[in-house]
Formats: structure tokens, sequence, C-alpha cells
């Protein structure tokens, strides 16, 4: 049977508003940041997800009275550690034929520190105390995708990342401390991060130096996190190039595995 009368299959409109949401903000970027999040959105108003009269995936342009948690239960994220971890074995068969996952698990702490009005985070190695990275992140956009036939709502973000000169720790005080256990999972461009993160207690606020009692404290928080990020941007980066020059490319192949991903993993979310 043909696909159509026109002999041709027609694109998903969701792909294409990812491609060309992708496209756009893409452009002339340097230490970009690609990431698509599992959670929930949240009505601002009501504190519950919103729950929009459709039955299938709906990019959500309204973000006025919305929000997106990035958070998942402790049993989902128990479920996507186990399904992941069986994805990694059943690659590592010599009569699988695709492209092998690799596993990695490391735990490492940010601290933030505000300097002359920049946010500026401290990566280290939990363990051996390294500083693996000092940047500052600018958001460039992102995009919502409402799931109604799932348990989670997926994010789109594209984030830039400059390299920056760690701060004198001696002159400024951290203002956030976060601890992550990640377990990442790696295949073909992508990074799949299940993360458990913990932000200590810590003082909220600025410090009042003639208040009495002890400071005000915002409690620990734990939350639970599975986030794909894109490990090569450059390669998205030098097809969206092919796309403007008029040559062939993949950038619309990469948009669809990325999208198609992010779908599959939230479809298995119990």
């Amino acid at each position: 049977m043909e696909q159509n009368v026109f002999g041709t299959r027609p694109a998903e409109d969701i792909v294409r508003v990812v491609a060309d949401f992708m496209y756009t903000h893409l452009k002339d970027r340097t230490n970009i940041e690609i990431e698509g999040k599992l959670g929930r959105l949240v009505d601002k108003r009501s504190g519950l997800r919103i729950n929009l009269p459709v039955l299938c995936e709906t990019v959500y342009t309204d973000d006025k009275n919305i929000r997106f948690e990035s958070n998942m239960t402790q049993q989902q994220h128990a479920m996507f550690n186990k399904l992941l971890n069986q994805r990694v074995d059943e690659t590592r068969r010599p009569e699988f034929r695709g492209s092998r996952i690799e596993y990695k698990h490391t735990k490492e702490i940010d601290h933030f520190y505000r300097v002359e009005g920049t946010r500026v985070r401290v990566t280290t190695d939990k363990e051996s105390g390294q500083v693996l990275a000092v940047i500052t992140k600018t958001k460039i956009a992102d995009l919502n995708i409402y799931s109604p036939r799932t348990k989670l709502d997926i994010r789109i973000t594209i984030n830039e990342e400059q390299p920056l000169e760690r701060p004198d720790v001696d002159a400024h005080k951290p203002i956030m401390e976060r601890h992550k256990d990640r377990l990442s999972y790696k295949q073909d461009l992508w990074s799949f991060d299940l993360t458990q993160v913990i932000s200590p207690e810590h003082e909220s606020g600025p410090v009042n130096p003639y208040a009495t009692g002890p400071p005000k404290t915002t409690p620990a928080i734990i939350t639970h996190e599975l986030e794909l990020e894109v490990a090569h941007p450059d390669i998205w980066l030098a097809e969206r190039a092919k796309v403007t020059l008029n040559k062939p490319n993949q950038f619309h192949e990469i948009t669809h595995a990325f999208l198609g991903n992010l779908r599959a993993l939230a479809k298995r979310a119990i």
C-alpha cells in the first residue's frame, strides 16, 4: 500500500516543531548544552500537573502560569535504572548488531558562587576533590511538551556554558551546594543521565548581622532526575550549517532520534 496519494511520508508536526526550535536557537552558538528532561508541567496556581483537553503529545507555549519540575519518584528512578542496565547488558551480547551503551557512575559536588553579579558553578569530584569544571550558564531557550498519555512530560533546553576561572573561595562563600550521584549511559550522540541530587540544608537569604537567634535555613532537598544530554553537540551544529548551505544533511534525522529517545523514555515511566 502506498504511504499516501503523493507517495511520500509526511513529517510529524511535533518533530518539525522541535527541528525548527533547534535550528532557530543553535545559530552561531558556542559552548552549547542541549538537554531533554523528563518531569511534570505543573500549574503554578494549583501545584498540580496541568490537564489540557488534548489526547496526544502537544507543544505547550504558554509559560506564564506553569513551571517544569524535573523530578520523578524514587520508584520511577529505580525503574529507569533497571531498564537502562538491561539495555547495557543487551548491547554487550555477541549477537547484538547496534550501537553499544557505555556505563559510568560518578559522584560530584556543585558549589555555586555569586561573583560580581555572575552565578558561577564549580564542579568537583566528590572523592578526590579535583575540580572538573567552572562555568556560568546562560539560558538560551526551552520548549515544553505535554504528554497526556504518559506519567511524565518533556522539556527541551538549550543553554550556553561559558568556562571561567575558579573564584577565590576565601573571598566568596557558596550560595548553594548540590551533591550529584549520577549514572550515565552513553550511546551514539546521547548521554542518558540518571541522577539523585541532594541539596543540603543551607542558610536562605542575605545574612542580617543584627538578627538574633539561629539563621533562617532552607531544608535539605532530594530529587531524582533523568536527562538526555547531547554528548556531541558539535555534530548537530555541523548538520545545521549544512542546512543553511542547502547541502545534504542529517539535521532532521538527529532531531527525530533525540525526540524519539525522550518519547520512548516517557512511555516507559510507571
